[in-house]
């Protein structure tokens, strides 16, 4: 059979294949070579023509064809994507000494090591995981809260600097050591799967052209180039990804291909197909460090992209992961992020705002002005202590920055441009909520001074948003700030027990309400009556407790009466929990209406669930270290948590020599792999549960 350019079907294969292969050495050409001889002409004209022989034998199109980089239609929502290693982020550095503090508190756990440091620019984009299935790219995901994320692998098909498929042989890769080649290609013939993440970018002439044209279409203009990649990769249509031609850079290798070094990771992500930093380099001495960060410094309004600093790590790997995590960030790297960029602007007023634990906290109004893309209107000034610090008035000039180019701060007034109009600004004796008296109050650990507090305990705001804070940790995301609000007005709940007393014909009647939205409320509420112990203390706002301060409780008392019930000394016992915490969490159990507040939501229905002590010494995996690859039939990974150390195991994220077992359930990554490397013991799901619970 022939086709209308004279070719047949065999022909059009070949044709097809050849077209193929040209387009993906364009696409690493441009992208990873920087050859500016290719142009999107050439690569757009290849293109059509293999859309146009695809279209008529759709038999010969592959997956990873680059006609493939745009299809399907648009999504209803993004679903949840689980990654098989946790996604971390950096903690930050603002200064030289803060620097070298990092530098003292990693050569103090690691005195004996040798090692380097690699920099690398922090591009200002969002992170994404890229996961790959004997070459070809089969799934895309954000980074979520480093364990869920969302799947968008459809829209991140779209970028053309990320490749369809990797260069498995490892053409082109001129730049990689023969050593390295060869542990490389000894290790791809093993590794089924290959997970690489990095970060997807905006440049700054797209952003510029995308404003344009948002501009001209009567359309809101995006603050800055990483909150427009942002919004454009979270588009439920791919179309709309692609139109906003978005690039990507990778930074880390995940899978284990040889890498014995952070800049080996970038060498084998580079030679297999993806763009990374060439402005990387790796030094030996710490001051070469900060000589590195004032280079980029001065190239940074130079480069294609927005960056906010440098990334420093460890280079070497064994050191890197001996330095292990402290929270959600390793120890072995650091973002050592610039000064912040700066602006003047006019505090027009100062307004009083009242916080859920009752403390008043001015905020500076501000004429709108640009700083470092985002337009600033508002600015915390903490207290009154800081307000006297900085000498402001209402009416001055002020300086204000963005800290890591975030957080609008003032940093300083200006007197010479004063005009005698200016005003003096002083903290309200009386709550603006409540009318109620207000006082001042040392806080444990604020070096800015004292609060000022509402010494009203039933204050209208600070009911709100204890109520906003306690629905948000109950994940009741069908009730906000809002709804809470017109629910209080209309006296259907005076605390936030009284949600799960409501009712649909309470809600129905409301204005802008209606059946079907009551329902919907409603059947949210009781979906979540039951709520594990360590979320239930998260959502009593108890001072000083945040979400990691209530799992280590949970985990170590395991119910909530026990906890109830403990004394100062006991709490004060456990780890990362100090003398000023365990006494806010002892007083407030011991206050009345805390306690009524308690049996009231008992008797509404809310379950509080039980949670696993702290790790046997005695259980059946005392002292091992236990690795879960794949995901489990009987449970969820935390419940798999919670076993391993109610078994009186450790649960490790890596594999190593030192781990004792690693547990492989269905589409488990490459840790399985690793694990048969290292001659690791390997259990399957119904080994491990006749393990824990023999």
């Amino acid at each position: 059979m022939k086709v209308s350019n004279g070719m047949n079907k065999a022909e059009v294969k070949i044709r097809a294949e050849k077209l193929r292969s040209q387009i993906d050495d364009l696409r690493y050409r441009y992208h990873v070579l920087d050859d500016p001889r290719v142009t999107d002409e050439v690569y757009d004209s290849l293109t059509v023509e293999l859309r146009q022989l695809e279209s008529q034998y759709p038999e010969l199109a592959t997956p990873d064809s680059p006609t493939q980089r745009i299809g399907g239609k648009p999504l209803d929502k993004f679903v949840k994507a689980r990654h098989d290693v946790r996604m971390l982020s950096l903690n930050d550095a603002f200064s030289e000494e803060e620097m070298r503090e990092w530098a003292a508190r990693i050569r103090k756990l690691e005195p004996q090591a040798s090692w380097s440091y690699m920099c690398e620019l922090k591009f200002d984009g969002l992170a994404t995981s890229l996961l790959y299935e004997d070459g070809i790219f089969v799934r895309g995901a954000t980074r979520g809260d480093g364990l869920v994320g969302e799947d968008i692998t459809q829209n991140l098909k779209t970028i053309r600097a990320i490749p369809l498929h990797l260069r498995l042989s490892l053409q082109h890769a001129s730049g990689l050591p023969q050593a390295l080649r060869h542990r490389v290609l000894g290790s791809i013939r093993k590794a089924k799967r290959i997970e690489v993440r990095g970060e997807a970018l905006m440049s700054k002439r797209t952003f510029i052209d995308l404003n344009q044209a948002q501009k001209r279409s009567g359309l809101a203009e995006f603050a800055n180039p990483r909150n427009a990649a942002a919004g454009s990769i979270r588009q439920l249509d791919p179309g709309i990804t692609a139109s906003r031609k978005l690039s990507w850079h990778a930074y880390q290798l995940i899978t284990d291909l040889g890498q014995q070094t952070h800049e080996e990771e970038h060498l084998i992500c580079s030679a297999l197909g993806f763009p990374v930093d060439r402005h990387s380099k790796v030094v030996a001495e710490f001051e070469e460090i900060l000589v590195f960060r004032r280079e980029m410094e001065k190239l940074r309004e130079k480069l294609p992209f927005e960056i906010d600093g440098i990334v420093v790590q460890v280079n070497e790997r064994r050191s890197f992961e001996r330095l292990g995590i402290v929270g959600k960030a390793p120890r072995g790297s650091v973002a050592f992020k610039f000064v912040a960029r700066k602006a003047t602007t006019v505090v027009e007023d100062v307004i009083v705002q009242v916080g859920r634990q009752g403390n008043l906290t001015p905020v500076a109004v501000m004429r709108p002005v640009k700083v470092g893309g985002v337009t600033v209107t508002h600015a915390s000034l903490h207290n009154q202590d800081e307000i006297k610090r900085l000498g402001l008035k209402i009416g001055d000039t002020v300086i204000i920055q963005r800290a890591g180019d975030v957080i609008p701060q003032v940093v300083e007034v200006l007197p010479k441009l004063r005009t005698g109009k200016e005003r003096e600004f002083r903290m309200p004796r009386m709550c603006p909520v409540c009318g109620f008296k207000t006082k001042r109050q040392i806080i444990s650990g604020d070096a800015r001074g004292a609060a000022t507090i509402c010494t009203n305990k039933a204050c209208p705001a600070k009911n709100l948003r204890a109520m906003d804070h306690f629905v948000n940790a109950f994940e009741l995301y069908t009730i906000g700030p809002k709804i809470i609000e017109r629910f209080k007005d209309e006296g259907l709940i005076t605390d936030a027990g009284d949600i799960f007393s409501l009712k649909k014909e309470d809600i129905e009647v409301l204005e802008r309400f209606g059946e079907k939205s009551a329902e919907n409320i409603i059947q949210s509420i009781d979906d979540h009556r039951r709520v594990s112990l360590s979320r239930f203390i998260y959502a009593l706002g108890i001072p000083h407790v945040g979400e990691e301060t209530a799992i280590d409780l949970a985990q170590h008392f395991g119910g909530l009466e026990k906890l109830m019930s403990a004394n100062r000394e006991e709490i004060d016992t456990i780890p990362n929990i100090g003398e000023a915490v365990a006494k806010s969490i002892h007083e407030y159990f011991q206050q009345s209406q805390n306690r009524k507040f308690l049996e009231k939501l008992k008797r509404v229905g809310v379950t509080v669930l039980h949670e696993a002590h702290l790790k046997s010494a005695t259980g059946p995996l005392a002292g091992k270290k236990i690795v879960v690859t794949g995901s489990l039939e009987s449970m969820s990974r935390d419940e798999a948590k919670a076993a391993v150390r109610a078994a009186g195991g450790d649960w490790v994220s890596s594999v190593s020599k030192n781990t004792d077992y690693v547990v492989v359930g269905a589409e488990p990554g490459s840790k399985a792999d690793k694990a048969r490397s290292l001659g690791v013991t390997l259990l399957n799901e119904k080994e491990f549960l006749k393990l824990i619970k023999p």
